[in-house]
């Protein structure tokens, strides 16, 4: 499965590919426009269940995200493709508004 994410604030376009290997392992690959994000995404090969479901504070992926913004979506995406790959979510994603109070 192959996630492409463009509408970042930066205007980084990234692809995200994740190949399941076994019922609990996913081969990950990113290829980014971001510095930050292609050197991370070469720090991530082959993510395990244990990896891709762990609470955030312990979770690989967050963890190995030395990237600039700190709101930089594609952690999350990572972990998206991921689950979606292994048949643990759905291909749906979020949808956010933003409001401005007067």
């Amino acid at each position: 499965m192959k996630i492409i994410v463009t509408d970042q604030p930066c205007g980084y376009r990234t692809e995200i590919t994740a190949k399941k290997i076994d019922r609990r392992k996913v081969q990950v690959n990113v290829v980014s426009e971001c510095p930050d994000v292609q050197r991370y995404g070469e720090k991530l090969d082959i993510l395990d269940m244990k990896d891709i479901l762990a609470k955030i504070p312990e979770n690989k992926v967050y963890m190995l995200a030395d990237i600039k913004h700190s709101t930089c979506i594609v952690p999350y995406m990572i972990l998206k493709a991921c689950e979606i790959e292994l048949g643990l979510n759905v291909r749906k994603f979020f949808r956010f508004e933003v409001l401005d109070e007067e």
